[in-house]
Protein backbone atom coordinates (compact mmCIF):
# COMPACT_ATOMS: atom_id res chain seq x y z
CA UNK A 1 0.00 0.00 0.00
CA UNK A 2 2.34 2.73 0.74
CA UNK A 3 3.85 2.60 -2.88
CA UNK A 4 6.81 5.22 -3.39
CA UNK A 5 5.35 8.22 -4.40
CA UNK A 6 7.51 11.17 -5.18
CA UNK A 7 5.16 14.25 -4.67
CA UNK A 8 1.63 14.48 -3.26
CA UNK A 9 -0.87 17.77 -3.64
CA UNK A 10 -2.85 18.38 -0.55
CA UNK A 11 -5.32 20.46 0.46
CA UNK A 12 -8.72 21.58 -0.35
CA UNK A 13 -11.14 22.45 -3.54
CA UNK A 14 -8.42 24.92 -4.78
CA UNK A 15 -6.13 21.80 -4.69
CA UNK A 16 -8.93 19.51 -6.27
CA UNK A 17 -9.80 21.59 -9.26
CA UNK A 18 -13.78 22.59 -8.51
CA UNK A 19 -15.58 23.68 -10.61
CA UNK A 20 -13.18 22.87 -13.72
CA UNK A 21 -12.96 20.24 -16.14
CA UNK A 22 -9.84 17.37 -15.23
CA UNK A 23 -8.00 18.49 -17.74
CA UNK A 24 -7.77 21.97 -17.11
CA UNK A 25 -6.88 21.72 -13.30
CA UNK A 26 -3.85 23.29 -12.09
CA UNK A 27 -2.48 20.21 -10.59
CA UNK A 28 -3.71 17.80 -13.50
CA UNK A 29 -1.22 19.76 -15.73
CA UNK A 30 1.77 19.37 -13.54
CA UNK A 31 0.83 15.85 -13.19
CA UNK A 32 0.98 15.92 -16.92
CA UNK A 33 3.99 17.79 -17.52
CA UNK A 34 6.32 16.02 -15.03
CA UNK A 35 7.81 12.26 -15.02
CA UNK A 36 7.07 12.34 -11.04
CA UNK A 37 4.53 9.76 -9.42
CA UNK A 38 2.07 11.94 -8.30
CA UNK A 39 -1.53 11.62 -5.75
CA UNK A 40 -3.48 14.70 -5.73
CA UNK A 41 -5.25 14.74 -2.43
CA UNK A 42 -6.98 17.58 -2.93
CA UNK A 43 -11.08 17.38 -0.98
CA UNK A 44 -13.67 19.99 -1.59
CA UNK A 45 -14.84 22.25 1.19
CA UNK A 46 -11.65 20.90 3.49
CA UNK A 47 -10.30 22.90 6.72
CA UNK A 48 -7.61 22.29 8.30
CA UNK A 49 -8.47 20.34 11.09
CA UNK A 50 -9.94 17.89 9.23
CA UNK A 51 -6.94 17.96 6.69
CA UNK A 52 -5.06 16.49 9.98
CA UNK A 53 -7.76 13.81 11.09
CA UNK A 54 -7.14 12.71 7.24
CA UNK A 55 -2.73 13.43 6.80
CA UNK A 56 -1.82 10.39 7.59
CA UNK A 57 -4.04 7.96 5.66
CA UNK A 58 -4.03 10.18 2.55
CA UNK A 59 -0.05 11.35 2.79
CA UNK A 60 1.93 10.47 5.21
CA UNK A 61 1.69 6.48 4.58
CA UNK A 62 3.26 6.91 1.56
CA UNK A 63 6.27 9.00 2.91
CA UNK A 64 6.67 10.94 -0.89
CA UNK A 65 9.52 12.61 -1.76
CA UNK A 66 7.56 15.96 -1.87
CA UNK A 67 4.52 17.20 -0.04
CA UNK A 68 2.59 20.13 -1.80
CA UNK A 69 0.20 22.00 1.21
CA UNK A 70 -1.96 24.84 0.46
CA UNK A 71 -5.14 25.14 3.21
CA UNK A 72 -6.97 27.85 5.06
CA UNK A 73 -9.56 29.24 2.75
CA UNK A 74 -12.39 27.51 4.28
CA UNK A 75 -11.06 28.24 7.74
CA UNK A 76 -11.58 32.01 7.12
CA UNK A 77 -15.15 30.84 5.38
CA UNK A 78 -16.08 29.59 8.86
CA UNK A 79 -14.89 32.09 10.77
CA UNK A 80 -11.96 30.74 11.98
CA UNK A 81 -8.96 32.62 13.74
CA UNK A 82 -5.98 32.89 11.41
CA UNK A 83 -3.79 31.88 14.37
CA UNK A 84 -5.02 28.34 14.50
CA UNK A 85 -4.95 27.57 10.77
CA UNK A 86 -1.26 28.38 11.17
CA UNK A 87 -1.54 25.95 14.13
CA UNK A 88 -3.01 23.41 12.24
CA UNK A 89 -0.61 23.90 9.14
CA UNK A 90 2.67 23.99 11.54
CA UNK A 91 1.66 20.41 12.50
CA UNK A 92 1.34 19.27 8.79
CA UNK A 93 5.20 20.79 8.26
CA UNK A 94 6.33 19.30 11.52
CA UNK A 95 4.80 15.71 10.51
CA UNK A 96 6.63 16.02 6.54
CA UNK A 97 9.61 17.01 7.97
CA UNK A 98 9.74 14.05 10.60
CA UNK A 99 9.22 11.52 7.52
CA UNK A 100 11.74 13.59 5.91
CA UNK A 101 9.80 14.82 2.93
CA UNK A 102 10.18 18.54 0.91
CA UNK A 103 7.14 20.97 2.06
CA UNK A 104 6.22 23.39 -0.56
CA UNK A 105 3.02 25.59 0.65
CA UNK A 106 0.62 27.50 -1.03
CA UNK A 107 -0.54 30.90 -0.75
CA UNK A 108 -3.97 30.86 -1.18
CA UNK A 109 -5.70 33.02 -3.86
CA UNK A 110 -7.89 35.97 -3.10
CA UNK A 111 -11.16 35.63 -2.38
CA UNK A 112 -13.79 38.34 -3.75
CA UNK A 113 -16.72 38.08 -1.42
CA UNK A 114 -19.05 39.97 -3.54
CA UNK A 115 -19.20 37.98 -6.25
CA UNK A 116 -18.65 34.36 -3.97
CA UNK A 117 -22.25 35.70 -1.83
CA UNK A 118 -23.74 35.91 -5.76
CA UNK A 119 -22.33 33.27 -7.73
CA UNK A 120 -21.94 30.74 -5.17
CA UNK A 121 -23.87 30.96 -2.10
CA UNK A 122 -25.04 33.50 0.57
CA UNK A 123 -22.20 33.73 3.92
CA UNK A 124 -21.89 36.35 6.16
CA UNK A 125 -18.07 35.42 6.41
CA UNK A 126 -17.14 36.40 2.94
CA UNK A 127 -15.57 39.92 4.10
CA UNK A 128 -13.64 38.10 7.38
CA UNK A 129 -12.47 35.96 4.65
CA UNK A 130 -11.26 38.56 2.21
CA UNK A 131 -10.19 40.63 4.75
CA UNK A 132 -8.03 38.29 6.97
CA UNK A 133 -6.41 36.62 3.80
CA UNK A 134 -3.58 39.08 3.43
CA UNK A 135 -3.23 38.35 7.14
CA UNK A 136 -3.28 34.51 6.75
CA UNK A 137 -0.70 34.91 3.47
CA UNK A 138 1.44 37.01 5.58
CA UNK A 139 1.45 34.66 8.42
CA UNK A 140 2.10 31.32 6.53
CA UNK A 141 5.24 33.24 4.67
CA UNK A 142 6.73 33.73 7.88
CA UNK A 143 6.18 30.34 8.89
CA UNK A 144 7.73 28.76 5.87
CA UNK A 145 10.74 31.07 6.44
CA UNK A 146 10.92 30.02 9.70
CA UNK A 147 10.96 25.98 8.47
CA UNK A 148 13.46 27.62 5.20
CA UNK A 149 10.38 26.37 3.51
CA UNK A 150 9.88 26.86 -0.52
CA UNK A 151 5.90 28.32 -1.11
CA UNK A 152 4.18 29.40 -4.16
CA UNK A 153 2.18 32.46 -4.34
CA UNK A 154 -1.53 32.01 -5.51
CA UNK A 155 -2.48 35.38 -3.18
CA UNK A 156 -0.64 37.98 -5.65
CA UNK A 157 -1.56 36.20 -9.21
CA UNK A 158 -4.96 36.14 -8.14
CA UNK A 159 -5.53 39.76 -6.62
CA UNK A 160 -7.70 42.21 -8.03
CA UNK A 161 -8.23 39.73 -11.18
CA UNK A 162 -12.05 38.87 -11.28
CA UNK A 163 -11.93 37.47 -14.69
CA UNK A 164 -10.04 34.23 -13.78
CA UNK A 165 -12.48 33.12 -10.82
CA UNK A 166 -15.80 30.88 -11.40
CA UNK A 167 -17.20 32.49 -8.10
CA UNK A 168 -15.19 34.39 -6.44
CA UNK A 169 -13.54 31.38 -4.52
CA UNK A 170 -12.91 29.27 -7.61
CA UNK A 171 -11.00 29.86 -10.56
CA UNK A 172 -12.03 29.13 -13.96
CA UNK A 173 -9.84 27.36 -16.35
CA UNK A 174 -7.47 30.45 -17.20
CA UNK A 175 -6.89 30.60 -13.48
CA UNK A 176 -6.09 27.34 -13.31
CA UNK A 177 -3.47 27.67 -16.21
CA UNK A 178 -1.92 30.44 -14.41
CA UNK A 179 -1.54 28.14 -10.98
CA UNK A 180 -0.11 25.64 -13.64
CA UNK A 181 2.53 28.39 -14.61
CA UNK A 182 3.04 29.54 -11.69
CA UNK A 183 3.48 26.57 -9.86
CA UNK A 184 5.32 24.05 -12.37
CA UNK A 185 8.64 25.49 -11.40
CA UNK A 186 8.80 24.34 -8.07
CA UNK A 187 8.07 20.48 -9.31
Amino acid sequence: MTKNIDLIFFGDSLTFGYGVPKKDSWVYKIQQSTALSTLNKGCNGDTTPSMLSRYYNDVLIYTPHKIFIMCGSNDLLMGKKVSTIIENLELMIKDAIEINSEVIIGLPPSIIGTMANKLFCPSPFYDYAEKKMLQLNEAITNLCINYNLSYIDFYSLTLNNKDIYLDGLHLNSHGNYLMYKKALPYF
